[in-house]
């Protein structure tokens, strides 16, 4: 049986942004309850679904760093694990064609070339991710570093997918690596935020060339996992037959979200006040659970 597999990390990023805003989020028993009604849309689909729970995660990785406390720990992830030093990088798509370009700084962020160059070159470095699905990313980052001349020794890995087939496996068979989970013949791996739109860091970040050189944009561009925004077959792996059901579902469920924080806070969140805002929509004063559901209602 192929499995569908989530992280959960929904609870944690809403929390963490309302430290830096002036809004109220929802208590714990909105967000499983928010949570158990997507596992069972999306158990209509996949048979097979496994849910990691960030506690877990985060916990296990921190395990796992800190019998490593002799090498200097830099992470990718911003999520599940709290280390002193990050590598603030992105995969990111086209803003005109929605293809992933390559790798570029997460908005807002000095190059990667100017983050690597800060780096130590005499002392072990240890690269910490949340996951890895194909490999592709990993791969390229412990490439860039080594061109840099740094230390990589190994990486701990949250989440393994397909071990034998994994493509930096595959390159770099002597690397060490450490992992908390590890699944084979998966369908697909999401992260939660990726099922509400404009929660941090969820979809795709947008940039475009210039020149040789990949921009995200700044402020945030998202591009959701769903209509109209994306194609969710090919970036969740929804079955075509659901697509369009499946979108107006999640930007359903998005626009709970909002509306229960705005019910808290006594005040409208507008698109203004989104922190990924999604590709299409501007940043203005309008109700971003209004903006939603007209979108919603245009999905055919």
């Amino acid at each position: 049986m192929r499995r569908y597999v989530i992280t959960e990390d929904l609870e944690y990023l809403m929390k963490r942004w309302t430290r830096g805003v002036d809004y109220k989020i929802p208590d714990h028993n909105f967000f499983v309850s928010i949570q158990q009604r997507l596992i069972k849309y999306l158990n209509s689909m996949f048979t097979e679904l496994v849910l990691i729970s960030y506690e877990d995660l985060s916990s296990q990785l921190k395990q796992k760093i800190q019998q490593n406390n002799d090498a200097i720990i830099i992470s990718i992830d911003q999520v599940y694990c709290e280390v002193d030093s990050y590598l603030e990088i992105n995969r990111i798509a086209d803003i005109n064609t929605l293809k992933k370009i390559g790798l570029s700084n997460r908005p807002g962020c000095i190059s990667i070339d100017d983050q690597l160059n800060n780096l130590p070159k005499d002392k072990p470095i240890i690269i910490i991710d949340d996951g890895c699905f194909s490999g592709d990313t990993l791969y390229q980052i412990i490439s860039l570093m080594k061109e840099k001349g740094l230390n990589v020794q190994k990486s701990i890995i949250g989440i393994m997918i397909d071990w034998c087939n994994n493509q930096f496996i595959r390159k770099n068979s002597t690397f060490e690596i450490e992992s908390v989970y590890e699944f084979n013949n998966v369908i697909d791996w999401l992260c939660e935020r990726d099922f509400f739109i404009g929660v941090p860091l969820s979809g795709k970040t947008v940039g475009y060339m210039e020149g040789n050189s990949i921009i995200p944009y700044y402020p945030d561009i998202s591009l959701p996992y769903c209509l109209p925004f994306g194609n969710p077959s090919k970036s969740a792996s929804i079955p075509t037959n659901y697509m369009v059901e499946y979108s107006k579902f999640i930007i359903g469920l998005s626009c709970e979200l909002w509306e229960e924080i705005e019910r808290l806070s006594g005040k409208v969140i507008t698109c203004n006040d989104i922190p990924r805002l999604p590709i299409g929509i501007n940043r203005d004063n309008r109700s971003f659970s209004d903006v939603l559901v007209g979108i919603s209602s245009s999905i055919k």
